[in-house]
């Protein structure tokens, strides 16, 4: 699994919970998930934590993970899981993967004080543009408008992926479903590589600088704004919400200072984007069938109850879990039929990691951050060439 901290901390409780009989190893991975499936020997796991849902059909068709048995997808009431797991999960009739953990990806968590006292207005009603000037009307207060933790790649993809869905969602669904044409010069990438030179071009539009996000992590942005207050919002999956709340204790502030706003649409009345991801359980080719036992364990609808009501951050995929969400969360997982996509990168294997869309973020945000948008059109075109010959370099 990739989990570590307080999410690590919060998975061992479910497993305490279920009293398994024979002890499970927990072994976490990190970024080097993929180790999992090349390991031999005593050392291979039988069940992984996979975070790249989006990967359960090649994997199992190159053999390395075997389908779930039995009809775990449905009940007497029907499915028990969004349609869009579905279609990621399921491969020749047959279920191959089941979620274990959603992530809502397109969420804005705002310092309601922050944004009265300047007065910005409603987050929930601003477009990308309405950011850029907010962006602007902040630049000359001792606050910015944005926390980026660009230290973390996926930070950045996600923040990618959102604009580009607002853009075009045929272009997001494209990119997926064309693998051996894929090619990245298209007008919606163009344009939300534009939206992003703007935001990110913009003096003064992170805490510090653009060279300051890019040393922050994912927990330091979130710090940022609801313990130290140096920005006014932050881009965030829900599992940010216990280290909102931890960062909230130590500044001494009510939950209540806490927004959550849905990420902008391009234009007054386009589609706002709403992706999820999320974990997903996989058994190995040579697992034991203890293996299934476990995850049919962990795929019951009460199973995670204990850290959706004792440490948050969690979002339960299984449609029939009965979980005390907190008043943070309960709103969102409500809308859990509205997302509308899966996570763009763990849809497109290698280059939607650490060597292809994270670095080539990574370097944009170098080229155009703080730099109030010059020479935006050759980073936007380097951008572009570097998707495109990452693909080549697979092909």
């Amino acid at each position: 699994m990739s989990w570590s901290g307080s999410e690590l901390a919060a998975f061992r409780k479910v497993l305490a919970r279920l009293a398994f009989e024979h002890p499970i190893e927990v072994i976490p991975l990190g970024d080097e998930i993929g180790s999992a499936f090349t390991a031999g020997g005593k050392s291979a796991p039988d069940i992984v934590m996979l975070p790249q849902a989006g990967q359960v059909r090649a994997l199992a068709e190159a053999g390395k993970i075997r389908s779930i048995p039995g009809d775990p997808w449905t009940d007497t009431d029907g499915p028990r899981y969004p349609e869009l797991w579905r279609q990621l999960l399921h491969h020749k009739g047959k279920t191959f993967a089941l979620p274990f953990k959603a992530a809502e990806k397109s969420l804005v968590w705002y310092d309601r004080e922050s944004i009265e006292h300047y007065k910005l207005g409603a987050p929930a009603d601003w477009t990308i543009a309405d950011w850029r000037d907010r962006t602007e009307v902040l630049s000359n207060t001792p606050i910015r408008l944005l926390a980026l933790g660009a230290a973390d790649g996926w930070v950045l993809t996600d923040v990618f992926e959102n604009v580009l869905l607002a853009e075009s969602p045929r272009t997001y669904d494209d990119l997926v479903a064309h693998p051996t044409e894929r090619s990245w010069q298209r007008p919606a990438v163009r344009a939300a590589f534009g939206h992003l030179a703007t935001l990110w071009g913009q003096p003064r539009a992170f805490p510090g600088s653009a060279a300051v996000a890019l040393t922050r992590q994912f927990p330091d942005a979130i710090r940022d704004v609801f313990q130290h207050r140096r920005a006014a919002m932050v881009i965030a999956p829900d599992f940010a919400e216990p280290i909102v709340r931890a960062g909230l204790r130590a500044a001494g502030r009510k939950e209540d200072v806490v927004g959550i706003a849905s990420f902008p649409s391009v234009g007054p009345g386009a589609q706002r984007p709403r992706i999820v991801g999320g974990d997903v359980m996989v058994v190995t080719t040579p697992a034991s069938p203890v293996a299934e036992r476990v995850v049919a364990a962990l795929a019951a609808p009460q199973a995670p109850v204990p850290w959706i009501e004792e440490d948050g951050g969690f979002i339960a995929p299984n449609l029939r879990t009965e979980a005390r969400y907190s008043a943070l969360m309960e709103p969102i997982v409500r809308a859990q039929s509205a997302w509308s996509a899966f996570d763009l990168s763990d849809q497109l294997g290698a280059i939607g990691g650490r060597n292809g869309l994270w670095r080539i973020l990574t370097d944009f945000l170098i080229e155009v951050g703080d730099h109030a948008n010059e020479d935006a059109d050759e980073a936007i075109d380097r951008a572009i060439a570097a998707l495109d010959g990452f693909e080549r370099g697979l092909r």
